[in-house]
């Protein structure tokens, strides 16, 4: 008798437990319809936009495409679909029998099935619970279960179907008759856990659909499982410790598969939020700081930064990624309540063009060797790489004339649209900011291993407001010393040292843009206006060139030209899978020769006090050895010492770096704030000394120096900043 008290208090709990776990289920059940049958991209201009620029879901990178399953389709779009399905399920106008492995055609089959149960079960479509419209997807989810043409891309058959699939059969549950059901599930059944990094959270979220649809308590918690041992802080593949992204290598994946990271994260956060399910609260704060110390970072007015979207330069990627930041944005505010107002400013800030953008400052991403600073008048980055940072990959016949985007690339940006759909038409040896020969011979072809800058003192540092890249440049035989300093929105950029092994002549290129109009030229005293031509550049003074919202100081000494020019080319020549239509703009290029082995120029936003901030800098060296820039009007100085050196400061005050290193020297009350990285990251310790007597160092009395030894970052931390104050 003493043991059955005992076992009927185990059945109770048994059944308990059941019961939560089957209220559970249904509560992420009730999540999921919720998200997709409510959208946040509401209203005619928006749905238009994003039904153009996805080209009614024809877009060939995942995370844009989902922005056409995340909008409410006309009605009229559904009733085409419907009056036009043939007596079969299927459509007349969808290949069956392709087997692209970028684009498969059959996939529009399963976009169009989840378009029509998300426009059945939404309270707001014209066409809820409309008779004709289940009976639609129901014949044509009959045919797909009997469909047996796959794609010669395993990611389709494994991942892309059931991704949509798994949603659209969770919303119309309850209307499926009991052998299309198991037919069903057939399908989703072909999702199984396995691969790697974003390929395993995606396939795991298919096994979630499939465990919600039978209501098996174990194989959704083993999947959740997968997903959210994804999220952490790594130095390998992943969110990196700088909220970076990486993957295939040290690679920046900002755009692309970071992104997809983003929303995947979110939006399961989202389906298990009130359940024994929910993320954890740390797990959330990773979360939220990747997204807004680093996809945010670099969206400028709504458009992405070209240089953060990996290999995927397509049409319309700019505003596509940044609109689909928005919907990651917008799904964490829901379970991260403290920050929920910083989330939404910044999904109105990238909703609404021509808003001030959200404040972000200046930000070292010293894991993936890129600069960004945003105020509330510009947008500014410069990215390159390194033995540690593969600078970009080409595959899938994507990316095809990316060969020199990591040598130094820079992006100016004030609306936003100074880069958009600019690829076909781009001359892509003169990137703004590289350097490169200017012999314009055919550019290789990277594949998926890319390439990797050959020289290690190459990096960045910031200290909220100002920064510094080093790059140095070691890549096809060209060496050289190239420094962009940032204060703000003023960059200035110094070049020494510049040389080929094998005698090509160089150029830098300080922009190449659409040509906006309104292109003056001022030097001497005189201002010259150019629509249609080439402008040489007068050596023997300094040139103020003003164009498209910027204004660039080009510094005495120095041949150059720009030039306003129509140029051509074709989407085909960046990804092979589009067409090979001709493309056509008028583009504005500046750029310098570098026979002298040096260059020196200055860019901000053109306004009334653009000459006042190019008047307040002062370049105090521009050597292979040092480079180094000082603002006059705060007397905050920013240093790169490519070896050993002194720096006079001022007449009074000296500094020696003893240790080659990244310095900004901030006046701070009587004496110093200076912050300072190893971009090699391979150092213990930093060593500098400075005129004066300071605490916390070594005074040098003979000298009347103080010599201070800092000791680096190590681990994940290698290469970030660190501050003293003196």
């Amino acid at each position: 008798m003493g043991g059955y008290p005992y076992k009927i208090l185990s059945v109770f709990f048994f059944f308990l437990f059941n019961m939560v776990y089957a209220e559970d289920i249904q509560i992420c059940k009730k999540n999921l319809i919720e998200w997709h049958t409510n959208s946040l991209y509401e209203g005619e201009k928006i749905v238009s936009e994003i039904i153009q620029l996805t080209d009614n879901g024809s877009y060939i990178d995942q995370s844009v495409k989902e922005l056409y399953l995340n909008i409410l389709l006309p009605c009229d779009t559904i009733e085409h679909w419907v009056v036009s399905q043939l007596p079969d399920g299927s459509w007349p106008d969808i290949n069956y029998e392709d087997r692209s492995a970028s684009l498969w055609l059959p996939s529009f089959h399963v976009i169009r099935l989840f378009h029509l149960a998300k426009s059945y079960c939404a309270v707001k479509s014209g066409l809820y619970r409309h008779d004709k419209v289940l009976k639609v997807f129901l014949s044509g989810l009959n045919y797909w279960c009997n469909y047996d043409n796959c794609s010669t891309n395993w990611w389709f058959t494994d991942i892309g179907i059931n991704k949509i699939l798994g949603p659209a059969l969770l919303m119309m549950e309850d209307h499926l008759p009991e052998d299309l059901r198991s037919k069903a599930l057939e399908q989703l059944s072909r999702s199984r856990i396995g691969k790697t990094g974003q390929n395993k959270v995606w396939l795991a979220g298919n096994v979630i659909y499939k465990a919600l649809f039978e209501k098996d308590k174990d194989e959704l918690e083993s999947a959740r499982n997968v997903i959210v041992s994804e999220i952490y802080l790594t130095m390998g593949e992943g969110i990196q410790p700088d909220y970076s992204y990486h993957l295939h290598g040290p690679q920046l994946q900002f755009g692309n598969y970071g992104l997809a990271y983003a929303l995947n994260m979110t939006y399961w956060a989202c389906i298990f939020r009130d359940t024994k399910f929910s993320f954890a609260e740390k797990q959330i704060g990773i979360l939220g700081d990747y997204l807004l110390k680093g996809l945010n970072g670099v969206v400028w007015n709504g458009r992405m930064d070209f240089s953060a979207c990996g290999r995927q330069l397509f049409k319309n990627v700019q505003r596509g990624k940044a609109l689909a930041l928005v919907q990651a944005l917008y799904d964490i505010s829901h379970v991260d309540c403290m920050r929920a107002c910083r989330y939404k400013e910044s999904c109105r800030s990238i909703l609404t063009e021509g808003r001030d953008c959200d404040s972000f400052g200046t930000c070292a991403f010293y894991r993936s060797d890129m600069l960004v600073s945003k105020t509330s008048k510009a947008y500014i980055s410069v990215r390159f790489s390194s033995p540690r940072v593969i600078a970009t990959e080409t595959g899938n016949k994507e990316n095809l004339k990316g060969y020199y985007l990591g040598d130094g690339v820079t992006a100016l940006m004030r609306d936003g649209k100074e880069y958009e759909n600019i690829f076909p038409v781009w001359d892509w040896h003169c990137l703004p900011g590289i350097t490169a020969p200017a012999n314009y011979r055919d550019l290789p072809l990277l594949g998926w291993e890319g390439y990797r800058n050959g020289n290690a003192f190459s990096g960045v540092i910031a200290d909220g407001e100002n920064g510094i890249a080093a790059f140095s440049l070691d890549r096809d035989g060209i060496t050289g010393k190239k420094g962009y300093f940032l204060f703000g929105d003023l960059l200035v950029c110094l070049g020494n040292g510049l040389r080929s092994s094998k005698g090509d002549s160089l150029q830098t290129t300080i922009n190449q843009t659409y040509y906006a109009g309104n292109c003056t030229i001022n030097f001497e005293g005189k201002t010259s206006v150019l629509k249609d031509d080439i402008f040489e550049l007068p050596p023997e003074s300094s040139c103020l060139v003003s164009h498209g919202g910027w204004d660039y100081c080009i510094l005495p000494g120095q041949k150059g030209r720009i030039f306003v020019k129509k140029s051509f080319g074709s989407w085909h020549e960046i990804a092979a899978f589009y067409d090979m239509s001709e493309q056509s703009a008028k583009i504005f290029t500046c750029v310098l020769d570098n026979h002298q082995g040096c260059y020196a120029y200055m860019v901000t936003p053109s306004d009334k006090s653009s000459r006042k901030a190019f008047s307040s800098v002062d370049i105090l060296s521009r050597t292979e050895e040092c480079q180094a820039v000082k603002q006059k009007n705060n007397n905050l100085i920013s240093a790169i010492f490519y070896k050993p050196g002194l720096l006079y400061l001022d007449a009074y005050c000296d500094f020696i770096a003893v240790t080659p290193a990244l310095f900004i020297l901030r006046p701070y009350k009587d004496g110093w704030k200076i912050t300072m990285s190893d971009p090699t990251q391979q150092l213990k310790t930093i060593v500098f000394e400075i005129s004066g007597e300071y605490s916390g160092g070594v005074y040098i009395p003979e000298e009347n120096r103080t010599r201070f030894t800092v000791s680096c970052p190590q681990g994940k931390y290698a290469g970030s900043g660190i501050s003293v104050t003196l």
